[in-house]
């Protein structure tokens, strides 16, 4: 199949381009800058660097930037459209940003797909376009409902969107929870999400390590004891995405998500136990009243705690269904593949600064 990609210099990206390489795809891949294109073309090797073709552009109008002759040669020649791109951030003041990428930039790449005569479209979206809901089903959710973050609420509205195409191309959407390492060796690139929430741990060790005690005390998180993280090891997201090369179903949507999230409390003490921090635990707010150390630890982390008291139930009857017509299996994450993923941050972590 000849494939194009969006946002192929990416941790998610990167990873998809080289098995959908391996099963001996032509992939096309946007990249904004030559610089962005070498360092995706390093990952590759050399033998296989010929099925990838690198196309300059970027998202902002309905071209992709993309030259005449490049539009000319693309045309009526791709199989499959993955937009994969996407500005991921919780910050309130990047809330324009996020709607120009999020919401325009997935317009953008539509008009352009139908354009050129895309046969079919798949947008990799999020698992938290459901917003406050504890449910997520399968389907759309409600433009009008309560969201967390611009980030959320920008991709529910360009899932929207997607879908207003669907008489134009064939339609499907992925939505990924919390893309991090590979299950098996724990390899990873992202600092975000699980890592960046690490790395907001392991500064906090190093500015209490100068009291002598640190080790002794218990410090605590405000959030669910209860709740749950919907860790996704990036391998199974490829794999689903795959999986859908040529059996995805038109209009439908696919949970990419855990169906057995470690539980905060007992997920945070194997994180402890490896990354040798000083004792740590999730407390409801109601129970605790933080002490100096523990509002500076919960300040590292702020951008993550609205997701500390969630424990979202979504429903994956599609992806089972999906997963099934390939022969391949749901996601079953155990101890050992948490344990291979936290010690795959460990491995490859950059120093922390303080």
């Amino acid at each position: 199949m000849n494939i194009f990609l969006t946002g192929g210099t990416g941790f998610l990206g990167t990873q998809l381009i080289l098995q959908l390489i391996e099963s001996k795809h032509k992939v096309f891949v946007l990249a904004r800058s030559k610089k962005k294109s070498h360092v995706l073309l390093d990952k590759i090797p050399l033998h296989q660097q010929s099925q990838i073709e690198i196309i300059e552009g970027d998202l902002s109008n309905s071209e992709l930037s993309i030259s005449k002759d490049d539009q000319i040669r693309l045309e009526n020649n791709i199989d499959v459209f993955y937009h994969i791109a996407a500005l991921l951030s919780f910050d309130m003041k990047k809330k324009e940003e996020l709607n120009k990428i999020n919401y325009h930039g997935t317009q953008n790449t539509l008009e352009f797909a139908k354009n050129i005569g895309v046969k079919s479209y798949y947008y990799v979206s999020t698992a938290y376009t459901l917003g406050k809901k504890v449910q997520a089903s399968e389907t759309l959710h409600d433009l009008n409902g309560e969201f967390n973050n611009a980030y959320e609420e920008t991709k529910c509205k360009a899932e929207h969107l997607v879908m207003n195409f669907s008489k134009t191309m064939k339609i499907s959407i992925f939505r990924p929870a919390i893309i991090v390492g590979d299950s098996k060796t724990g390899k990873t690139e992202s600092m975000f999400g699980l890592y960046g929430f690490l790395k907001g741990l392991e500064i906090f060790k190093k500015r209490i390590s100068r009291v002598s005690d640190y080790k002794e005390k218990m410090f605590n998180i405000i959030g669910n004891p209860l709740g749950t993280q919907n860790f996704v090891p990036i391998d199974f997201v490829c794999r689903v995405l795959i999986a859908g090369l040529e059996n995805a179903q038109h209009e439908k949507i696919y949970h990419i998500t855990n169906p057995n999230p470690p539980v905060n409390n007992t997920g945070l003490k194997v994180i402890q136990k490896l990354l040798d921090l000083p004792p740590i635990q999730f407390s409801r707010k109601e129970t605790v009243t933080l002490t100096k150390e523990e509002a500076v630890l919960n300040e590292f982390i702020s951008s993550f705690s609205v997701y500390f008291n969630r424990d979202i139930e979504f429903d994956i009857s599609n992806t089972k269904e999906l997963l099934k017509a390939t022969n391949n299996r749901v996601l079953m994450m155990d101890d050992d593949m948490f344990k291979t993923i936290i010690l795959g941050y460990k491995k490859e972590k950059e120093p922390v600064l303080s």
